[in-house]
């Protein structure tokens, strides 16, 4: 019972994919429409460029940042965690090459603060 709906349905929307195709065609061919639809994306455009304007130089009268100055503030975070990254990784570098260091020179770079620590206990 259902079957006979949805082929009708299915028969409509091909129809009607048919119909709107033929008529799409017909208009992005058309010199007039496509002036025309230019003209109104610039009109567009310019009204939107204008009205952020004016919104920037509200929030500036309001105090607040604008999105161009949340923008810049997101650009500077994003190269500070970026340095952090390139710090964090020279450090585990750092730390790994310490640590591969031969046990002779880490026991001896260990024992010179430990006999300081002696001989100045001693001077007292």
């Amino acid at each position: 019972m259902f079957t006979m709906g949805e082929d009708m349905m299915k028969q409509w929307a091909t129809n009607w994919e048919k119909m709107m195709g033929d008529q799409l065609e017909k208009l992005v061919t058309n010199e007039k429409f496509i002036s025309e639809m230019s003209k109104s994306i610039a009109a567009t455009m310019t009204g939107k460029a204008m009205y952020s304007k004016m919104l920037d130089e509200q929030m500036a009268a309001m105090n607040l940042p604008s999105r161009t100055d949340i923008v810049k503030i997101m650009q500077k975070l994003t190269d500070i965690e970026e340095r952090l990254v390139d710090l964090a990784e020279k450090f585990e570098d750092y730390t790994e090459a310490q640590g591969s260091r031969p046990a002779a020179a880490t026991a001896n770079q260990n024992a010179a603060p430990a006999a300081e620590g002696k001989s100045k206990k001693h001077k007292k």
